[in-house]
């Protein structure tokens, strides 16, 4: 009875000890992955008042795949527009060991704050493509995705703002220039009937 006892707690030991690795979620891009990319992800667009930005990310899950993605793709196309967009990425990526040993630990963690809703208005995901590959045995998904901000939207925008500024502002001197007016005609009249 002894024995077998030892022998399960040896068994659940042994087990426990085993290497229990999932999907590597930050895999090098295989060749067929490399044959079948979208030909705007390695020659991105240029159109006279737009800006575009790809990206690609990897997960398990395939909307997480696509938000990773998009999210990469808004943090470049922000940094070259220059908008106020705040957010926080943080990856980690650690390869401990030698050669073939070696292991890569890759943690993704993403953080967002809509201001950019002001700045970035006229941003939109004009193109995705998901394609599925192999992790350790394991399929995840692969998300090519593609941005485009309308430069000449946001720059509408900002006159129409700076014409009904301007159109506020010159009621508020009509008024004031009317009041003066006013003041001057009264003072006219008080004038006259003295």
């Amino acid at each position: 009875m002894k024995s077998n006892i030892l022998i399960f707690i040896l068994i659940i030991f042994l087990y426990n000890c085993g290497s229990q690795t999932g999907p590597d979620l930050s895999p090098e891009a295989s060749k067929k992955i490399l044959k079948n990319l979208p030909s705007w992800y390695m020659e991105t667009p240029e159109k006279n008042g737009y800006r575009y930005a790809a990206a690609d990310a990897t997960s398990q899950s395939m909307q997480l795949a696509v938000d990773k993605a998009r999210v990469a793709a808004v943090s470049n196309l922000s940094q070259m527009v220059k908008s106020e967009w705040n957010g926080f990425t943080k990856r980690i990526q650690e390869e401990t060991g030698l050669g073939s040993e070696s292991q890569l630990l890759d943690q993704y963690s993403s953080t967002q704050e809509n201001i950019i809703s002001n700045q970035l208005d006229n941003l939109k995901v004009i193109s995705k493509e998901i394609q599925r590959e192999n992790s350790n045995g394991v399929d995840i998904y692969r998300a090519f995705v593609l941005v485009e901000f309308d430069e000449n939207a946001a720059n509408e925008k900002i006159l129409a703002r700076l014409k009904s500024d301007q159109q506020l502002y010159d009621a508020i001197r009509a008024t004031e220039l009317l009041e003066e007016m006013e003041e001057k005609v009264e003072a006219y009249r008080k004038r006259y009937k003295e």
